[in-house]
């Protein structure tokens, strides 16, 4: 999949689980939002939309600068970081991770094959 599609996708699910956070706080016994989740993950859905309309680079960037931060969004309970952070950012659902992961999988898995394939093909060009 091509990765201005790929990042218009996540910026599409992070702005409306951002827009949803910060219109209702939870969404059923699925989500439970914090202030600081709901407008992060607003900004992160406002900034790969808006990458996916720009040049391919700009696309993968945001694709991989994403995919780095949900990865580490996911993890931020097991990296020692303290309680205060974690109370700010708010308890994890099992359903938000998996989300962060699947994203920060598909982000970088996508950016790391297009500049793979742009290289094979700018070295089969050169030579």
């Amino acid at each position: 999949m091509k990765p201005r599609w790929v990042c218009r996708i996540v910026g599409w699910l992070y702005a409306a689980l951002g827009a949803a956070g910060t219109l209702s706080r939870d969404i059923g016994a699925y989500f439970r939002f914090t202030s600081v989740e709901a407008y992060l993950y607003l900004a992160l859905g406002v900034w790969a939309v808006w990458a996916a309309r720009r040049r391919t680079r700009t696309s993968v960037l945001a694709l991989l600068c994403i995919g780095i931060l949900s990865f580490a969004w996911s993890l931020s309970p097991w990296m020692g970081l303290p309680h205060a952070v974690l109370r700010t950012m708010g308890s994890q659902q099992p359903l938000d991770l998996l989300i962060r992961e699947l994203v920060a999988i598909w982000g970088i898995g996508t950016a790391v094959k297009a500049v793979l394939d742009w290289r094979s093909s700018h070295r089969s060009t050169t030579s």
